[in-house]
């Protein structure tokens, strides 16, 4: 299918490489406006406690500062960070933008503006804080016991759901069940620029610069926060150093915007690295039981699990997150009894936010390290168990009903299988030295959008220059994924031009319609198909006009390199730039169109992954010397690109596994609130990691394109972990696997001997 298009399928650079790589890209931190003030925040060194003063005297004699922002000087009214649409549900306004009762380590009590940097900061540290000490409640368990102190008006349980769902075809006699328990910790995104943001007050009108992932998002939050109408407030996306879904909520757009309302002057708001760790967002922390049963041969019979939820100090997503990670293990297999029963507690621990995978990572982890100690127990194979479980092609998911299209779930494990010798390797004669080695598998069916949620909407208008250059505007957010780039080779197939001359706009809530941002495996599966129906469209356009220039019908001419040309006189044909010309000067006509797109389907991506893993019994450090992903993407558009998204996310996965901990301790302090304690895994600790693409295609995406950026990392971290108990012969029961936790599990293991 590749071999058929010009553009699509071959490899591309990011459409900004030269200028990151040149540091020729302005970030909103290098941004400068006249009169432009600087703010620093001044976040609680408490866990949980009552601001009883803030003693602001010192910092305003100092010269440079222009305001302090407190509690008791700026608006009381309560917003949700991660509130995308007027009307979505969901969402409780739980948080101030400054508060005047701190509930975790790290939680914005007031802010410093000044002249400059320097002195911002200095007025920050002079800021004396009076405190009134409250009970500390940092884990889930304190937070859910029945004498813990509330966090919030109400209590500290959030929600609970008990949900069902099944086909009710059992296949076989219960012959056993297997039960486990996985605790996942709470991490960061670690993106390579932490978070800035610039707002600016003129003339009743409200402008952001924000490096977003969502403009129509954070227009939403702030106009309703400061009771503005949304035509005053202006969103512009400006260029991103990474977010993993670190910037898919609207965090401190407000506090900027505030302060350049009270000030009239432009505010910058440049966060710190420790700020970006455990004052912005992580990936929730889950307590996660689940206990399944099988027939003998390793079908499923019932499936039954238990999640709890760390949500941290406010709400945020808590609500939406419980809701999602409940069916997310039936989009992998097919059971004939499900249940899920879960909660989300407040505790005085940094805020839970959206991060890669949304939700599947801290799920599937845990259930997929379930499969395989279950495979473990059973004496079965593990890939062969989920061989036996999870859909055929067309099959329709259980919770939804929803058809998974052409998924290739089965190839991936098959393949994978055979490229990684899952049966050699898994039979060979486990090592009782110092260095042991092992392998694990993990799997994953996910989403391609939100269908049929009504909001997955994404909106363009398309027009051709009088040079035969084509402008796209979008309101997308190129995240360093190479977005762009995604949406000038669509453009570019469908209307027979080289992308390089298709320029594609980002978010500019003035200027670009509606999109719903660029989050949850959307953006290639619904706003690359909508880019390809509005370049199809002004390929009607193009053709009409080109018709009339030439006295035929459209029927009679194609598209070719830049050229209109006749299907049967190849010397009949007009540039696409004369077309353009001609069509404005001789007919008044402009030539340009739209279209909008929410989808009609919600196929399944999957992938298949397989590691393998040396431990050193010694030190209790953790080697990943091999690792395989099979991913079945439909069609990759951006060939080198999705094979960078896997690898990242393979990346992002094996810290997950192996080191990245906010870890806040009993007392509610982060013990990892900067990179010299918080460890991830650089380039050199990688192994080579094999991609292998499965291209069917036969989805409703551009040209049969399907995600990846996401479900490239849900599946790596639990196949790490379970190589890791392959070559312990030991449950794992906590991540990460640190060399304590390694030197814990040996001793334990030792003990049951």
């Amino acid at each position: 299918m590749k071999d058929s298009y010009n553009y699509a399928g071959r490899s591309y650079s990011v459409h900004d490489a030269e200028h990151k790589a040149s540091g020729g890209l302005v970030y909103a931190s290098d941004m400068m406006l006249p009169g432009m003030l600087y703010m620093e925040l001044v976040c609680s060194e408490r866990a949980h406690a009552e601001v009883t003063a803030i003693d602001a005297r010192a910092a305003l004699r100092l010269r440079g500062v222009a305001d302090v922002l407190t509690p008791w000087n700026t608006t009381r009214k309560r917003f949700n960070q991660c509130r995308k649409t007027p009307l979505q549900k969901g969402v409780p306004e739980d948080q101030e933008l400054f508060t005047s009762r701190a509930r975790y380590t790290g939680d914005v009590i007031a802010a410093v503006v000044a002249e400059s940097k320097a002195a911002a900061e200095e007025g920050a540290r002079r800021l004396s804080v009076s405190y009134r000490e409250l009970p500390v409640s940092a884990s889930l368990e304190a937070s859910a016991a029945e004498d813990s102190f509330p966090i919030h008006e109400g209590g500290n349980k959030i929600c609970e759901t008990d949900y069902s769902c099944g086909t009710g075809e059992e296949k076989g006699t219960l012959t056993g069940s297997v039960r486990t328990t996985l605790e996942t910790q709470q991490m960061n995104h670690v993106a390579m620029e932490t978070h800035s943001y610039l707002a600016d007050w003129f003339n009743g009108e409200l402008t952001i610069w924000s490096p977003t992932q969502g403009v129509y998002g954070v227009r939403t939050v702030v106009a309703d926060l400061f009771g503005l109408p949304y035509s005053k407030v202006r969103v512009i996306k400006v260029p991103m150093g990474g977010s993993f879904g670190g910037k898919q909520e609207f965090m401190y757009e407000p506090h900027a915007a505030c302060a350049a309302m009270r000030l009239g002057r432009p505010v910058k708001l440049h966060l710190s690295r420790t700020q970006s760790l455990i004052s912005t967002t992580v990936r929730p922390a889950l307590k996660t039981t689940i206990e399944t049963s099988f027939t003998r041969d390793g079908d499923f019979v019932s499936c039954s699990v238990e999640s709890f939820v760390n949500s941290g100090a406010y709400a945020g997503i808590a609500i939406n997150f419980v809701d999602t990670i409940k069916t997310k293990p039936t989009k992998s297999y097919k059971f004939p009894s499900y249940r899920f029963k879960g909660a989300a507690y407040y505790t005085n621990s940094p805020v839970i936010g959206g991060m890669r995978g949304w939700g599947a990572p801290e799920m599937l982890t845990p259930f997929e390290i379930h499969i395989n100690e279950a495979a473990r127990r059973l004496g079965l194979d593990p890939v062969e168990m989920r061989l036996r479980n999870t859909y055929a092609p067309y099959e329709r998911e259980i919770a939804h009903g929803l058809s998974l299209g052409n998924c290739r779930g089965k190839d991936c494990l098959t393949i994978g299988a055979r490229e990684f010798r899952w049966d050699e390797r898994r039979k060979r004669v486990k090592d009782t030295g110092r260095f042991r080695r092992g392998v694990g598998v993990a799997y994953v069916g996910y989403q391609n959008g939100f269908y049929p949620r009504p909001s997955n909407l994404s909106v363009m208008t398309i027009k051709m220059n009088e040079d035969g250059s084509v402008c796209l505007q979008t309101s997308v957010h190129e995240v360093g994924c190479g977005t762009l780039r995604s949406m000038q080779i669509i453009v570019g197939e469908v209307l027979s031009i080289d992308p390089d001359n298709v320029y594609v706009t980002e978010g500019d809530t003035k200027y670009t319609q509606f999109d719903l941002g660029t989050y949850g495996s959307r953006t290639t599966f619904i706003a690359g198909e909508c880019a390809r129906r509005a370049a199809e469209a002004l390929k009607k356009v193009l053709l009409d006009e080109a018709a009339k220039l030439l006295s035929l019908t459209p029927d009679e001419l194609e598209l070719c390199g830049g050229f209109v040309v006749s299907r049967t006189r190849l010397d009949t044909n007009l540039s696409y730039g004369e077309v353009a010309s001609r069509a404005l000067v001789e007919n008044g006509t402009a030539l340009f169109a739209s279209a909008s797109w929410k989808g009609v389907s919600n196929p399944g991506s999957f992938a298949a992954n397989f590691a393998e893993v040396e431990v050193d019994t010694l030190t209790g450090f953790v080697k990943v010397t091999d690792f395989l992903s099979v991913n079945d993407i439909g069609f990759a558009l951006n060939r080198q690109m999705c094979e960078n998204q896997v690898k990242g996310g393979v990346q992002m996965a094996a810290g997950y596994a192996l080191c990245e901990d906010i870890a806040v301790g009993s007392d509610g302090r982060p013990k990892n609130d900067r990179l010299s304690r918080y460890h991830t895994l650089n380039s050199a600790d990688m192994p080579r990691v094999r991609v292998i693409f499965v291209e069917e295609g036969g989805d409703e995406g551009p040209f049969g394109a399907k995600t990846i950026g996401e479900v490239s990392t849900v599946a790596g971290a639990a196949a790490i972990a379970s190589a890791v108990s392959d070559a312990l012969g030991a449950e794992i029961t906590r991540l990460p696997l640190t060399p304590e936790r390694i030197a814990e599990i040996m001793t334990k293991a030792e003990a049951a001997r």
